[in-house]
């Protein structure tokens, strides 16, 4: 019922204070906090979009457990007693850092309480929503909730009471959740075929599941839930031909994926467990399950096993639960040899990662320790890993890449030899992965293994798919899978490699089934509807092939630890009857088409292709249809065996490190770039066949690895580079430093300062450790982990007290094991999930499991201990009535140091502090005064600064002192900095020393280092004895006091000892500047070595950022008469080259005149000649021309024509006297076919007929002179 005089819009936040009272409006949660506000000032301001608070004075005040400008984003505690309300985030999209607490609490529960999940959408990995059931987060996790929710779930939390606890990172910011809830209800209602009671649904018979969701079988013969024609038999539907499934729902043609109906109590929810078949491929098998990680408060037994026949989990029982025996552990391996489970590596208690060998004697039930492992042991195998893969061959393990914290991802394929108890490896050219699968395909002559996904160290999650041979070739084929996965699991299944599960990045859980078909070497494109299944959205969990062909797929997570199984039925090959039917069918088996039926694939048996295959030029392995869209440059680039050959395919490039050929649009195995051109082949053959490069070492421990690297250590970049590299690389540096010593003089030290040497070249990885390289994983601490001179590129876990390498956070914490994390050594006490650290009690409720007891004095002293709302976890500890708090803080927060005013309304929640004492500041007296130092906070003590006089302040936490001084460093301004002289705790200054005749530039910034300087000492020592000194300073974007003093061993021409005298006192600096000249024939000092004389300098009195640049000169005096002689004479020999040069160049463009119309001359007069004979006997007109010559043009296309035509006459017999009666005439024509049969292209030697000859032409270099100019 909604409060009189409250407003609300469905669309728009309340604008009424009555919000507080009742009135809910955008789905916001209010909780069960009570707090109050004046009225009237409330309504005289506007705040628009004031979320989850009131307007005061114009500002919106938020209601405890939300923060904004507009209180729109949760963080703190917030207590539920109201089923109606709903859990959100905010009402936009979540921000960075919040860590908000949803306490729900029904005090008359007798039932359940259920949550639904509207929508729920977050970073996943990152950002998770963590729901205990209970009070406090010391009782069952029920859920680590994180990516996106495709449609709404619900959960339940069998107390009726939960805790929910929200933490962001700093990263991506998503629309985050709506979440509602119910007291006394089971999830779904039972689905209307259960009772809810207290442990949850009560199924009817004929149904089960957590809701009652699933139906079986009850009485035969009867078609119970049994679909098409179905009956109930044995407790299961007998399917007529043509369906299969639980219910008989799927066409034969098609797969189905079943749900399992576990009898009994269900023992799996898990993780990243391992699962092993025992028996002989029949409805007896054993599926044993060992280890995996699961939710605290949640019992769960080291080996479990689940019987085919019986559908039921049974715990196995140790002969001597007092022996020897592992502790539980997560992501490792478990193999089969010889009736015992050998399991390796993995997880050890949430934080170890162990390289243990552990044996599992399966007849007497017990464990044995085979190999204990040093995991700081690098140099031999076996090294610890964690998210790898094993299979067996014959009598060897092999185990496949994982995560090793000191190596990071191992690039190497480990062995162990079961019967003589020996460890050996293989290092191959590519990047190590965690989360990868695999499968062993050993029913071929060469029996190999591949290997699919993964997540690499620097790189996204990978989709690779690498063949690796036991002969120790390994290489990449080309398949371009349909998802990135990690944490999935492979079978090999019907000549089929079945990837089911895994997480896919950003959508976090994969549901899609993948295929890979090994006899077409390419992925199955899937049928939407059959290959997704919503129950496979998991990763973590295992798949094994077990009883007559089928795949079980046990456990994992999804925000949840899955505790059910389900079952894969793959298609059925009778039920094509056409060969085009049959090779449709992709349903987890590979069918073909042979005498006139369709059949399942058997790879040991041999086909010949059919009829229609030739006929069609179909590609096809062993009878298998290979359509050739789906395969693309993969059988081109495939059969290419050398770098030349490939490279000259379309599309295909060359790998050199593993000698293969690829499509050109692929990475090579080692990440490099692939050779796609014939000119590289050279280089390739030389890289083939050679070590693990160098760069695919990403820290010191692995570099150290490779007896051809070593690790250098720049102040840039570390990194991995071969010894001849390194060789070079030192000798630049060593070059470099001597170069700049010689440019300093004598104003610095003469000892060379060399960068940090690299690592001797030896494998003693321990090296790596004192030279601040150390791995983050043997960081036992937060401030250890911190110390970035120890160790880089490190997060903190505070909640599992784990030191983890930043890229590989997500796949050492991938089910939300890390609640919160710290990357800065100032929040590791702030961020400790340790309660007693926190001093506050604001502090100490940042922690979901932490709570605030009071001591009663009302001045905010108290403790911090582990506890729920219902009190301290510790029993034994006694608390007063009104003293515990768990979601809100006494009113009074003094820190001990001061009691709290009287509170001016009674509603007032929080109160003032009056003047603090014991050298405290701040609201709540938790800071230490100006010149203290101390953590003040819950009755700490300050204490005073101890600078050595060098700084009236310090750091009031740490107790760093500011000094004033520049050169002077230290904790407590104690030494004086590099190139600084003197003794601070003697009572002498830092001073800097300035080199004569260089200019000195001090840049001071407003950052921590230079913001509290104001003043700097510098001396200067002038080594001329009879020149002037100049003393020059500037002081930019500030101003700044200057005195300057003279000592001397020198005093009026007397010797004597440490004279001084002052020669400037508080002159002002600023950016004109000023200078003073001091001359060398002062009577009173004299300078040089002898006299010793020396400035002081003192600038002061100045605030950052300021640019102060100072300097000394001793320059000789300028002799002007002889700079303007010498000037002159160069002057006037300068004019004299100059008209010389200018005298030579007109001579020369003179003669190249001459020599250019000479050789014209020549070539005109050198152009071929000829002479022909006219008989004009009888005049007459011809109509065709004929020419006397032709001179065909370049191309022979056409030809200047010359013809002999008389000239007009005027009538009469000849022309008149003195012309000429003939005349030669020219023309551009065609040429025709006859006449290009007799033309030929001319001689072009030095021998040419019919041209005219000259001397020049018989002496070569003249010949050759005249033709370049022609």
């Amino acid at each position: 019922m909604r409060p009189a005089g409250g407003r609300c819009a469905p669309d728009l936040p309340c604008i009424s204070l009555l919000l507080f009272l009742g009135c809910f409006c955008s789905t916001l949660v209010l909780a069960h906090s009570e707090v109050r506000f004046d009225l009237e000032k409330a309504l005289t301001h506007d705040c628009p979009g004031c979320y989850n608070g009131a307007c005061v004075n114009g500002s919106c005040v938020c209601v405890p457990g939300w923060i904004g400008k507009q209180c729109d984003q949760c963080f703190g505690r917030i207590k539920i007693t109201n089923q109606s309300t709903e859990i959100l985030d905010g009402p936009k999209s979540y921000q960075s850092l919040q860590k908000c607490t949803w306490i729900v609490e029904n005090e008359a529960a007798t039932l359940p309480t259920t949550f639904r999940f509207n929508s729920f959408t977050t970073e996943c990995g990152w950002d998770f929503l963590y729901i205990y059931n209970g009070k406090g987060v010391y009782q069952e996790q029920l859920a680590a909730l994180c990516g996106k929710m495709e449609k709404p779930i619900e959960l339940m939390a069998p107390s009726g009471n939960a805790v929910l606890y929200f933490v962001t990172d700093m990263a991506a910011n998503y629309p985050g959740f709506n979440i509602s809830f119910e007291f006394d209800r089971c999830p779904y209602n039972c689905n209307d075929h259960g009772t809810c009671k207290v442990d949850g649904c009560h199924c009817e018979d004929g149904y089960s599941g957590s809701s009652c969701e699933t139906a079986h079988c009850v009485a035969d013969e009867n078609p119970g839930p049994c679909l098409n024609k179905g009956f109930c038999d044995s407790g299961k539907c007998n399917c007529t031909s043509g369906y299969h499934g639980m219910y008989c729902q799927q066409p034969i043609a098609l797969p189905i994926w079943n749900p399992v109906v576990v009898t009994g109590e269900t023992t799996v929810q898990r993780a990243s467990h391992a699962s092993i078949v025992d028996g002989l491929g029949d409805d007896n098998d054993v599926i044993w399950t060992v280890g995996g990680y699961g939710f605290s408060g949640v019992k769960q037994d080291m080996i479990v096993t689940f019987n085919l026949s019986t559908r039921a989990w049974t715990p196995i029982q140790l002969a001597d639960e007092g022996s020897h025996q592992p502790e539980n552990r997560y992501d490792h391996t478990v193999v089969k040899y010889k009736n015992q489970l050998y399991m390796f590596g993995g997880v050890k208690e949430g934080k170890e990662v162990t390289s243990e060998l552990w044996v599992f004697h399966m007849a007497s039930r017990t464990w044995e320790l085979v190999f204990h492992g040093n995991n700081t042991n690098l140099e031999v195998p076996p090294w610890a890993v964690a998210g790898h893969t094993a299979h067996v061959v014959k009598q060897k393990m092999y185990v496949i890449f994982g995560y090793n914290p000191l190596l990071q991802q191992l690039p190497h394929v480990q062995v162990y030899d079961f019967e003589e108890k020996q460890w050996t490896h293989t290092e191959y050219q590519t990047y190590g992965r965690f989360g990868h699968a695999s499968i062993l395909v050993e029913d071929v002559p060469e029996p190999y293994i591949l290997i699919h996904g993964g997540k690499p160290l620097h790189s996204n999650i990978s989709d690779d798919l690498i063949q690796l041979k036991l002969t120790g070739e390994m290489k990449k084929l080309s398949s371009n899978p349909p998802n990135r996965l990690m944490l999935h699991r492979a079978v090999y299944f019907n000549n089929l490699m079945i990837l089911t599960g895994g997480n896919i990045a950003d959508d976090c859980f994969n549901e899609e089934m993948m295929i890979y078909d090994i006899a077409c070497e390419s992925w199955v494109q899937p049928d939407r509807t059959s290959f997704k299944q919503p129950e496979l959205a998991r990763y973590g969990h295992t798949a094994v092939v077990a009883g007559k062909e089928k795949i079980y797929v046990i456990g994992g997570f999804n925000g949840t630890m899955r505790a059910n199984i389900i079952e894969f039925h793959a298609a059925k090959c009778h039920s094509a009857s056409r060969p085009e039917e049959c090779q449709n069918i992709n349903g987890g088996v590979r069918c073909v088409y042979i005498d006139s039926k369709c059949q399942k694939y058997d790879n040991t048996r041999s086909v010949k292709p059919d009829f229609i295959a030739v006929v069609k030029n179909e590609r096809r392995a062993n009878g298998v249809y290979c359509p050739e869209s789906k395969l693309k440059n993969v059988p081109v680039c495939g059969e290419q065996k050398d770098c030349v050959a490939c490279t000259s395919q379309n599309g295909c490039g060359w790998c050199p490190t593993e000698n293969q050929c690829l499509p050109s649009d692929e990475l090579c195995l080692d990440t490099q770039a692939i050779l796609t051109t014939w000119e590289k082949c050279a280089a390739a053959v030389s890289a083939a066949g050679s070590p693990r490069p160098c760069a695919m070492a990403h820290n010191c421990y692995s570099c150290k690895l490779l007896p051809h690297c070593n690790w250098y250590i720049d102040a840039a970049r570390p990194q991995c580079i071969t010894v001849e590299e390194e060789a070079f690389l030192l000798n630049e540096r060593r070059a470099k430093e001597l170069d700049n010593l010689t440019k300093i003089g004598s104003g610095f030290p003469k000892t060379p300062h060399f960068y940090p040497l690299p690592l001797p070249q030896t494998p003693n990885v321990t090296l790596c450790t004192l030279a601040g390289q150390a791995a983050c994983e043997e960081a036992t601490s937060c401030s250890d982990c911190m110390d970035e001179e120890q160790r880089k590129g490190c997060m903190w876990c505070p909640s599992t007290e784990r030191c983890i390498n930043q890229e590989a956070y997500t796949i050492a914490f991938a089910y939300g094991q890390c609640q919160s994390w710290v990357n800065e050594a100032s929040k590791c006490g702030r961020e400790s999930a340790t309660c007693q650290d926190h001093k506050t009690c604001q502090e100490c409720q940042s922690q979901p499991g932490c709570g605030w007891i009071d001591d009663g004095s009302e001045t905010g002293l108290g403790d911090c201990v582990q506890g729920s709302d219902n009190g301290p976890r510790n029993s034994s500890i006694e608390v007063a009535d009104g003293q515990w708090f768990f979601t809100a803080c006494p009113a009074c927060q003094c820190n001990g140091h001061a009691t709290c005013e009287k509170p001016a309304r009674s509603d007032q929640k929080t109160l003032q502090c009056k003047a603090c004492s014991n050298n405290t500041t701040g609201e709540h007296c938790r800071y230490c005064a100006p010149g203290f130092f101390g953590d003040a906070r819950n009755g700490g003590t300050c204490k005073l600064c101890e600078c050595n006089g060098q700084a009236e302040d310090c750091d009031n936490e740490t107790g760093a002192c500011y000094c004033m001084t520049k050169g002077v460093v230290g904790e407590h301004c104690d030494r004086c900095d590099t190139k600084y002289i003197g003794n601070v705790t003697a009572g002498d200054i830092c001073k800097y020393e300035l080199a004569v005749d260089f200019i000195f530039t001090f840049k001071l910034k407003n950052d921590n280092q230079d913001k509290h300087v104001n003043e700097i000492f510098l001396f200067s020592t002038p080594y001329k004895r009879d020149t002037d000194v100049t003393f020059q300073i500037h002081c930019e974007n500030g101003t700044a006091q200057v005195a300057l003093n003279l000592t001397s061993n020198i005093f009026d021409g007397h010797l004597g000892f440490g004279h001084t005298k002052q020669m400037m006192v508080h002159t002002t600096c600023d950016s004109k500047g000023l200078r003073r000249v001091y001359l060398a024939n002062d009577p009173g000092y004299a300078f040089g070595t002898d006299a010793n004389t020396t400035f002081y300098v003192k600038v002061s009195n100045f605030t950052t950022p300021i640019t102060i640049q100072v300097s000394f000169a001793q320059s000789p005096p300028i002799n002007w008469v002889l700079f303007f002689v010498i000037f002159a004479a160069c002057f006037i020999v300068l004019l004299v080259v100059a008209g010389l040069l200018w005298m030579i160049k007109l001579r020369i463009e003179v003669y190249r005149r001459n020599q250019n119309r000479i050789n014209e001359i020549e070539h005109m007069a050198s152009r071929p000649f000829s002479s022909v004979r006219l008989e004009l006997t009888n005049p007459y007109t011809n109509s065709i021309a004929t020419p006397i010559s032709i001179e065909p043009c370049a191309g022979y296309k056409a030809g200047v024509y010359t013809l002999a035509v008389r000239l007009p006459t005027g009538g009469r017999q000849t022309t008149p006297n003195g012309t000429s009666g003939l005349a030669v005439a020219s023309a551009l024509c065609m040429l025709t076919p006859s006449q290009l049969g007799v033309l030929t292209a001319p001689d072009n030697s030095d021998n040419r007929n019919n041209r005219k000859r000259h001397f020049r032409s018989f002496i070569p270099f003249l010949r050759n002179n005249s033709e370049t100019q022609m």
